[in-house]
């Protein structure tokens, strides 16, 4: 008996999405390779490393379409570790596209590992993609491995608490503007009420808080719509069909008064990923503010520039421009110069750029008027 061997069982093989560690409340790292050892690999690595106290949990897939099926099943990855090269020459960078324009997850920190650069040139990818690392498997040790991915954790922590953050204003604006309409409607009524059972020289007063009760009305309204911006659906959409639409708008507005708008406008077709109803109204409060602030004779020029990397739209007038201390603010709710205006104008162009991952500056001079400038990456564009 004592020469017999004893063996061990043979351990059972993990499944695909099998975790490791206790999969509530741990980070969800998805690998997406094609190659076994790969995963074996990066588990071994990951097996006894937490981050703020929660375990990683590691789930797999070995190809681009097990990857999407995978990401659709878990939105709340935090990680995916993906290959470029698998069932196609480029079934990785298709995931990234997936996630980033399908799926519109933006959460998610996507570290590219590849071992034919080749096909996937990192600066191409980093630029058109929305890839938050990129790595040469035979450069990825343990250390580095362990390194890029706190940090990817780390960066999808701050996003989150951004989200969250962001997502309990909009549940406290929304909260406020529903009780400040009641009391403002309330005040309003009770207001025309006694105007018909007063004396002549006491309807003055009530006018005014008639007019202020609509002003604060209408203040409430634009909380409401500024705290309900949020991408609804992407459409393929043509700029220059939008930026047309704006400006019919606003020529009926002006004409009103009897004034017109010169328009001087330089835009090729390009079609772009949006939602369609927020970039219009992003470019109504854009040509809106520049006809505003361009005294009794606007003259507008809208210049659209289709690039490798990216699409720029300027919109320019030569108006009054911006004075040095009132810069640090155009971007806040209701800040105004406007005797009539809400304030809300570029507050709302802005949240729509963020909504969308553009990138939306402010250049002006005061006597020289004022330009403001959208960049689109090239990963919205089609055609």
């Amino acid at each position: 008996m004592d020469d017999e061997l004893i063996f061990a069982e043979e351990e059972k093989e993990l499944p695909a999405d099998e975790l490791i560690g206790d999969s509530d409340g741990a980070w969800k790292v998805m690998i997406v390779d094609d190659q076994e050892d790969m995963h074996v690999i990066t588990r071994l690595v990951l097996e006894d490393f937490a981050f703020e106290g929660r375990k990683v949990a590691c789930l797999s897939a070995y190809s681009g379409a097990e990857a999407r099926e995978l990401v659709e099943k878990h939105p709340d990855t935090a990680v995916m570790l993906l290959d470029v090269v698998m069932e196609t020459r480029r079934a990785g960078l298709e995931v990234a596209r997936f996630i980033r324009e399908e799926l519109r997850n933006q959460f998610v920190r996507i570290i590219l590992r590849t071992g034919q650069p080749g096909e996937a040139p990192e600066r191409e990818v980093v630029t058109e993609l929305d890839i938050n690392d990129y790595r040469h498997k035979t450069d990825l040790t343990a250390d580095r491995l362990v390194t890029s991915v706190t940090t990817a954790i780390r960066s999808y922590r701050d996003l989150k608490i951004i989200e969250e953050g962001r997502r309990g204003l909009h549940l406290l604006a929304m909260s406020v503007a529903h009780q400040v309409r009641n009391r403002t409607v309330a005040i309003a009524g009770f207001a025309n009420i006694v105007r018909r059972k007063v004396p002549a020289e006491v309807e003055g007063y009530l006018d005014t808080i008639l007019l202020e009760s609509a002003r604060l009305e209408n203040m409430v309204r634009d909380v409401t719509q500024y705290a309900s911006i949020e991408i609804d659906e992407l459409v393929l959409t043509n700029i220059r069909d939008v930026i047309e639409d704006v400006m019919v708008q606003i020529d009926a507005e002006v004409a009103v008064s009897g004034d017109s708008v010169e328009w001087d406008v330089l835009c090729p077709d390009q079609v772009i990923l949006v939602d369609p109803k927020l970039f219009a109204m992003t470019m109504q409060a854009i040509l809106q503010n520049g006809v505003d602030f361009s005294g009794p004779y606007p003259r507008i020029r809208i210049v659209v520039s289709p690039g490798r990397l990216a699409c720029v739209i300027k919109v320019t007038d030569f108006g009054s421009g911006i004075e040095e201390e009132h810069k640090p603010f155009i971007f806040d709710p209701f800040f105004s110069v406007k005797p009539k205006g809400a304030g809300m104008g570029l507050c709302v162009a802005r949240r729509v750029a963020m909504e969308h991952q553009w990138d939306l500056d402010v250049i002006s001079s005061p006597g020289e008027g004022t330009t403001v400038r959208i960049v689109i990456p090239r990963r919205e564009l089609t055609g």
